[in-house]
């Protein structure tokens, strides 16, 4: 039980844990009564936490040392220590968790909109405002962290609320559509981006996958005509920054290779290294169609014979698209090449990253739907990310399957003499004789679309 006491020109509400009395002092007399109602029914569940004395930042120490080190990758640990040191805890850091109420958290997100984005090191742009994506991700964060303090035993509830959710800042991507991305092979004279073009087109890969790429995962069998080429996707190329490959030891087997400094000596935070995918179903084998096959056998022996008088000046690390002294291609050499082909030959302007959409939803529509394959090209976990993501059919082929559908769904026999309203009724009837008629709509647009 609890009950109200009242001090000087405030209430208190006053409790007791295990023997001992705890004071909440409350600024009024009606949020004293409304603190004892929430009290008393919390203790009658069982459910009860006393307000703790712990601030932000304690809670972010331990949220990072007991969470995050167990749970985040390489790369998402950086950028979640990023947040935290820049966005949570110069703004939030100094207050007490039992003073981290929804209007304090609705406060600090308010003024979290009009601070200024911290700039990565070395990078001078302009100042602006923290985006959008910026303020979801310190949303997510520190909902994790409010439910794991309820589970610890360190706060009742979580003060955050579905409510507060910030948009997630991540609108459509722009794609290439079929007519687009051949363009933009025919015109491509860079030989690097042209065989990266095929690889993430025909092989559905994404770019750190492609540049991990070694020859000892490619199988062409050129003797057989290409009949059966494939290869095995076990890694990725990443930069990540030395601090967390320090910090995460659990994670230090997931790194196959890492790459040397270019230049020695030099300080850097970063490193370059071959890991292996975050999730599973990554982990795949890939068909490699003939044309892009026949290539990756010309790019072999072109290679083998530069290597050959390359000598000393070639770092060998079996990469099957390298620099020309053998080092790893990053994706922002990618991006800046496509930069380049976007620019000169006036292409819509697009990220590489976007390739992979263009190659899902061609293949969705040559092989009729056919998710499961697909999926095990493009190595989601799940068949849902590809019908959400990637199922989206472009403009010109809607246009053809809005017509198809009106030719053999509301098509009405010439020849039969009867009133508008009497179509109308027809097709009204039967939709209602329907047990579901939406799905009879979709397997009518499925239909079209085939």
């Amino acid at each position: 039980m609890a009950s109200i006491v009242k001090r000087g020109n405030s209430f208190a509400v006053v409790y007791y844990i295990d023997s001992k009395p705890k004071w909440e002092t409350c600024k009024c007399e009606e949020e004293a009564k409304k603190r004892k109602i929430e009290i008393e029914y919390e203790q009658s569940k069982g459910i009860f936490t006393p307000p703790s004395e712990m601030t932000v930042t304690e809670l972010m120490d331990k949220f990072i040392s007991s969470y995050g080190k167990l749970k985040w990758g390489f790369s998402a640990f950086n950028s979640n220590i990023g947040l935290i040191k820049n966005y949570i805890l110069p703004l939030l850091g100094d207050t007490t968790l039992k003073n981290c109420t929804s209007k304090r958290l609705t406060e600090y997100f308010s003024n979290l909109s009009e601070q200024e984005a911290v700039q990565m090191q070395g990078r001078k742009v302009q100042p602006t405002l923290i985006s959008d994506r910026g303020i979801y991700e310190v949303y997510c964060l520190l909902n994790i962290a409010f439910r794991l303090a309820v589970e610890w035993g360190d706060i009742g509830k979580n003060p955050l609320t579905e409510s507060m959710k910030p948009s997630s800042g991540r609108g459509k991507r722009k794609t290439w559509d079929e007519e687009t991305a051949k363009k933009a092979l025919a015109v491509c004279e860079d030989e690097i981006l042209f065989m990266y073009f095929h690889l993430a087109l025909g092989c559905s890969m994404r770019v750190g996958e492609i540049s991990g790429l070694q020859w000892s995962k490619v199988f062409l069998d050129e003797n057989n005509g290409y009949e059966n080429a494939h290869l095995n996707v076990d890694v990725q190329l990443s930069r990540i920054s030395k601090a967390s490959y320090g910090e995460l030891a659990r994670k230090k087997d997931q790194v196959k290779l890492v790459f040397p400094d270019v230049y020695e000596g030099r300080t850097n935070k970063t490193m370059l290294v071959l890991k292996t995918p975050k999730t599973e179903s990554s982990i795949r084998t890939i068909y490699i169609p003939k044309t892009t096959a026949s290539l990756l056998h010309q790019r072999k022996a072109k290679l083998d014979e530069h290597i050959k008088f390359a000598n000393d000046n070639y770092q060998d690390f079996n990469l099957v698209m390298a620099l020309d002294n053998g080092r790893p291609i990053e994706a922002t050499t990618i991006g800046a090449h496509l930069d380049i082909l976007i620019k000169t030959h006036g292409l819509p302007d697009v990220d590489f990253h976007s390739l992979r959409h263009t190659s899902t939803s061609v293949k969705l529509i040559i092989s009729k739907g056919d998710i499961k394959s697909v999926q095990g090209d493009t190595g989601h976990s799940q068949a849902q990310m590809v019908t959400d993501t990637y199922a989206e059919i472009f403009d010109t082929r809607r246009k053809i399957n809005a017509k198809k559908f009106d030719e053999s769904f509301f098509s009405i026999d010439e020849n039969v003499d009867c009133s508008d309203d009497e179509i109308a009724n027809a097709i009204s009837n039967l939709l209602r004789k329907s047990e579901d008629w939406k799905k009879v709509l979709q397997q009518a647009t499925l239909a079209a679309m085939i």
